[in-house]
């Protein structure tokens, strides 16, 4: 499984950094922030998780009133390797040819200022592909992980 893989890597680095460590090379605990960094993997392998965070966002962002985010489907709960989420009709931003995109761009940018300086809650994965335009012209984002 991917979630194997990724711990046999992270064995075979931190075995690798303690070698390094051990000659005192580095200015850092190359096996402690490996640490981190592998928890942080693992937080976002874990389906669960970014159910958590997409509600989150929502509760945090809904006094703007134009953001959304699929729901998870409730008779179908997430589990750490599956997530279910409702269908959004919609488009890719960038592809989308409609008069409001341009509003839509300004509404994301508000969108993240707000994450950033207001709420504290930050999706960290703006590409074209997870920000859509929906038929009722609505921004969605997408990807929580």
């Amino acid at each position: 499984s991917a979630m194997r893989q990724v711990a046999t890597d992270f064995a075979v680095l931190t075995t690798v950094l303690y070698g390094i460590q051990s000659t005192g090379w580095g200015n850092g605990d190359l096996v402690e922030i490996t640490d981190i960094v592998a928890a942080g993997v693992f937080e976002e392998m874990d389906y669960r998780n970014e159910a958590v965070n997409a509600q989150r966002f929502e509760r945090s962002l809904d006094f703007l009133g134009y953001v959304s985010v699929p729901a998870a489907v409730p008779s179908l709960p997430p589990t750490p390797r599956v997530l279910v989420t409702e269908w959004v009709d919609g488009t890719r931003l960038d592809l989308d040819a409609s008069p409001d995109v341009p509003r839509l761009c300004g509404v994301a940018i508000n969108a993240y200022l707000t994450m950033l300086l207001d709420t504290g809650v930050l999706h960290c994965d703006p590409h074209p592909g997870n920000l859509l335009r929906t038929t009722d012209g609505r921004l969605c984002i997408l990807d929580w992980g």
